[in-house]
């Protein structure tokens, strides 16, 4: 629903609608129920190739593809793209007969200073095809993530190499990631490789091959906005200096909800990148989520479980009310979805002779600060059944999904000195963390010749690989919403920063 205070618009644009329908995948009856999640133990057995996927359910589709294909026909659909092993069929519909197919009123609603074209009310899918749609994103087309806060520093600043902090935490190993993919899902800004190149050089290590993805008319837009540039780049040259030898797959994307969903997807299922991970540094909070798009993700990112690949999400950097002003505690999507490594943020001090970590705390400015909570959509996962969770902060004695699972440096000070634009300067958040997890894992992933898939049973089922933050809280200045940091697992830092040889150690002996 549009949000509360915009007015609809008759005057709107007659450009055609380009939609994505995400097919219902055979044997999942859980995602019709969204946040009801299956048994999450079973994603750490026997994976299939994307070939062996993709041959599944071409037969499995090849009936409903031809009802749609019927459907099309009659109303007035034109099918652009048919892929069963996205699930997805790309269609364009006139704007005239969006009403009176998917019943649906369209209208222009302002936000963030312009007006977009959304629906004021719910969808209706028809009954020809209603048992055959998992969701249909596309007729949203409102910017629906990055919440942006400044970066800190300019020209220099007091931060840290990012492979450096990666030193710190020692996340590294003898073949620095090589052989495996690394994809960066980004839905606004672009990178330089110059900067990328100066980066590289600062950290003394090669510059990565970097390999630009398409989807949805999105592209490398560096230089039209800054704070969306910093993101790309922090990314990238995070990635680049935990895991150097690591190919890296850029897959822009357009900010809504059928660009965000369509991206995830076409990274998961990339056979001609194959990564083996899928960064995700951006989110919403869930209230704020377009559950079209959360439907179809959620059903993706089930895939990636099934494919082998390791799904890493920033936890938000807004603490535990997640820049919703509405009185209550809010964890940020993706990093909520249960098939997600969530990343939670730390503040570390160095010791004196700026060698090693003497202390680390809970990554809290007062206003920003890491996101963690409890899921207000998602139940309690399999793999959070051993630990003791909160009850939510909003006092209703919720139990659910916690977030997020692990964490790293976040902080302004101590933080993560990048290059951008030519000039150099110093990077925080929880964005940051998701590229470091991310490229840890790359690394582990490299030693032992194949990913590690679904990786949250396996933390959770090895704690002392994870140092616990026990000192702080995420509880935003003027507010009582929020959780405090604890000896085992937290919603602030999850279960803990790495101990990164013993990570990739264990990691790596996985059989």
């Amino acid at each position: 629903m549009p949000p509360a205070g915009d007015s609809a618009d008759a005057a709107l644009p007659r450009e055609p609608f380009e939609l994505t329908i995400y097919l219902r995948p055979p044997g999942r009856p859980w995602l019709r129920r969204p946040g009801s999640g299956p048994d999450l133990d079973d994603l750490t057995g026997e994976t299939v190739t994307r070939e062996q996927l993709e041959a599944e359910r071409a037969a499995a589709f090849a009936a409903p593809i031809a009802v749609l294909r019927r459907f099309a026909q009659a109303t007035g659909l034109d099918f652009v793209d048919i892929d069963p092993l996205r699930c997805q069929v790309h269609v364009r519909i006139p704007a005239d007969i969006v009403e009176r197919v998917l019943g649906v009123q369209i209208g222009l609603v302002g936000h963030l200073g312009a007006r977009f074209r959304c629906p004021l009310g719910p969808l209706t899918v028809p009954p020809a095809i209603a048992s055959l749609v998992q969701a249909i994103v596309g007729l949203d087309e409102r910017p629906h993530v990055r919440k942006l806060r400044p970066m800190v520093g300019a020209a220099g600043g007091d931060g840290l190499l990012p492979s450096a902090i990666a030193g710190l935490y020692g996340l590294t190993a003898p073949r620095n990631g090589a052989g495996q993919c690394v994809a960066i899902i980004e839905p606004a800004g672009g990178y330089s490789a110059d900067d990328l190149k100066a980066a590289c050089q600062a950290m003394n290590v090669p510059v990565p091959e970097v390999v630009d993805v398409s989807v949805d008319h999105g592209h490398n837009d560096f230089g039209q906005n800054a704070q969306f540039d910093q993101e790309v780049g922090l990314d990238i040259q995070v990635v680049a200096g935990v895991a150097p030898a690591a190919r890296i797959a850029i897959y822009f994307t357009t900010n809504s909800e059928r660009g965000l969903a369509d991206a995830v997807a076409a990274a998961v299922h990339d056979k001609a990148n194959r990564p083996s991970v899928v960064l995700m540094t951006w989110g919403e909070a869930e209230s704020a989520f377009p559950r079209q798009a959360r439907i179809a993700m959620d059903s993706v990112l089930a895939d990636a479980a099934k494919l082998g690949v390791t799904v890493v999400a920033a936890a938000g950097d807004f603490l535990a009310t997640d820049q919703v002003n509405d009185g209550k505690a809010h964890v940020d999507y993706p990093a909520s979805s249960p098939y997600v490594l969530g990343c939670g943020g730390t503040a570390i001090t160095l010791d004196a002779s700026g060698a090693s970590i003497a202390a680390e705390a809970v990554w809290n400015e007062g206003v920003t600060g890491t996101g963690g909570g409890i899921s207000d959509l998602y139940l309690v996962p399999a793999f959070q059944h051993g630990i003791a969770l909160p009850p939510s902060a909003n006092g209703d004695g919720r139990k659910g999904r916690g977030v997020p699972d692990v964490a790293a440096a976040a902080a302004a000070v101590n933080g993560y000195r990048v290059v951008i634009g030519g000039a150099t300067i110093v990077a925080s958040g929880t964005s940051a963390v998701a590229p470091l997890w991310g490229a840890s894992i790359a690394l582990a992933n490299a030693e032992r010749g194949k990913p590690l898939g679904f990786l949250n049973t396996r933390l959770y089922q090895q704690p002392p690989l994870l140092r616990p933050i026990t000192e702080g809280n995420n509880i935003q200045s003027g507010t009582a919403l929020g959780y405090p940091a604890a000896a085992g697992w937290s919603a602030c830092t999850g279960l803990g920063v790495p101990k990164g040889a013993d990570l990739i150690r264990a990691l790596t002996a996985i059989a």
